[in-house]
């Protein structure tokens, strides 16, 4: 087996300038994570995690340039609490783009941008703290985007549960309204007959 060559200085030396610069990318970390709160970002992520598995499609622009309807798993990418919703695909770089939602620790906000273009520049079009709220806004992108020649509501199987989940919300509704209905008419006529008192006996 022959011997391993010995290592050429020059990479003796870029290692080392690595070595270095790995220990300093530590330290800044860890003095910006000492200084910054994460900013929550889950509701965010999970909702897209979970629409993203649905037959829903939206209108978009191809890659020769053309209107496209495309399924939300093709268009959208989370991925290290970054979102990408791509509205574009086109081969033309100049007519790329994309949504991108991240959270901002720095200024400890959800910021909503455009990307959009070869080399793109980040146009923020929207940016709050509340993840509801980013949610709601990105709600409203999507319905003005969804293609309904293709989107059937009543085959999504996220809707299907949510429509199961609110008829036993509202069974479960019904019921405590009876029980409680029930319990307050035990309730009355318990007070009734504490208010007769006890029947007297009478003697000839």
């Amino acid at each position: 087996m022959a011997k391993d060559k010995a290592l050429a200085p020059a990479v003796k030396y870029f290692f080392k300038r690595l070595e270095e610069r790995a220990d300093e990318i530590r330290a800044e970390a860890s003095e910006f994570s000492s200084q910054h709160q994460e900013v929550q970002f889950d509701d965010v992520e999970g909702f897209f995690r979970q629409i993203m598995t649905q037959n829903i499609f939206i209108h978009t622009v191809g890659i020769n340039g053309k209107h496209e309807s495309t399924i939300l798993a093709k268009a959208i990418f989370s991925m290290n609490r970054v979102v990408r919703i791509y509205y574009s695909t086109s081969f033309d770089e100049e007519n790329s783009g994309f949504i991108r939602i991240r959270p901002d620790p720095k200024e400890q906000l959800i910021i909503v941008e455009r990307m959009h273009g070869f080399r793109p520049v980040s146009e923020q079009i929207y940016v709050n703290h509340d993840q509801s709220s980013i949610i709601r806004f990105m709600i409203r992108w999507l319905m003005r985007r969804i293609d309904w020649d293709k989107t059937k509501l009543n085959n999504l199987d996220l809707y299907k549960r949510v429509v199961a989940q609110e008829q036993e919300e509202a069974r479960a509704k019904i019921e405590a309204q009876i029980a409680q209905q029930e319990a307050d008419a035990v309730q009355r006529a318990l007070s009734k007959l504490s208010k007769r008192g006890p029947k007297r006996l009478t003697t000839r």
